[in-house]
Formats: C-alpha cells, structure tokens, sequence
C-alpha cells in the first residue's frame, strides 16, 4: 500500500528535479559557455552559470512535469489507462511544455536544425538515466520486500 502523498512530497519532487536540471545546466555553461555566450539565453553569462531569469524558467519547467507526473501517475484523473500509455503520455506531455518553453524563451535559435538534435539527444540520455535509476530503486525496494517477508515467514514457522 502506498502512502498517501501530501504537498510537500510534491515539493521535494520538484526541488529535487530543478536540482538535477541546474546541475545539469550548469556542467553546460562550463563546458560550451563561452562558446555560446551570445548564441543563446542560457550561456548568456558564458561559462559563470546560469542568470537568474533562466533559472526561474526552469523552475517553472520543473514545476510543469511534476503536475503531469501526477496527472498522468495517479488515479485521481486517468484511471483506465496502463503505464506504457501513460508513459508515452508524460513523456509527450514534458517535451511538449519544454519546446513551448524553447520557443517562448529562445533558448536557441528555433530555425536552425542542430540545436534540435542536441535537445532531443540530451532529453533521450535523460529519460535514459532517469529509468536507470528508477529500476535501480524498484530493485532494491523489491528485495527489502522480499527479505522482510522471508522473515516473517521463518518467524511464523517458529510459532
């Protein structure tokens, strides 16, 4: 059974997802900064980080995939629909709110063809990682699962 999340669960998933995309974001602006300090709005600080008003719309991209995480995860709106739908659903959803803020912020030039390709290749290498990590920790949840009910079992034999 699956504890009922609160507010503050949400908050830390978007805490914690900002964190990784400045983290991200920043290891960027070290290696291409200055290269592409007038190129885009990201690197407009070259290779000394982030300015603050891309900061805060990553933010608010952050922000955007948790509420559809929880839209697409919980069955408080979709009820009928199986994981893989619901994945391929998130997944077009958050690249959906990530080009509209690529066109809205001109993060980079929108007619050329191979910022495109670096964006999709950076999210695929994400999506990558993140499903890495998410079967890492079902793993490991799993066998603690399995451990605890290996000795309740030992135990109710030796009663």
């Amino acid at each position: 059974m699956e504890k009922r999340k609160t507010l503050f669960d949400y908050l830390g998933q978007v805490f914690m997802l900002f964190g990784w995309i400045i983290f991200i974001l920043n290891i960027f602006c070290r290696i291409f900064g200055e290269s592409a300090k007038g190129y885009s709005p990201m690197f407009v600080l070259g290779n000394e980080g982030l300015s603050v008003d891309i900061m805060l719309q990553f933010f608010l991209v952050a922000v955007s995939i948790v509420i559809i995480r929880y839209l697409f995860f919980t069955d408080a709106i979709i009820k009928t629909l199986s994981i893989t739908k619901r994945t391929i659903g998130m997944i077009i959803s958050a690249v959906s709110i990530i080009i509209a803020f690529i066109i809205t912020f001109h993060w980079f030039p929108i007619d050329q063809w191979q910022p495109w390709v670096l964006f999709f290749l950076c999210f695929i290498i994400s999506f990558f990682f993140s499903v890495l990590i998410i079967t890492w920790k079902e793993r490991m949840e799993n066998k603690k699962m399995e451990e605890a009910l290996k000795k309740l079992k030992e135990r109710a034999k030796e009663e």
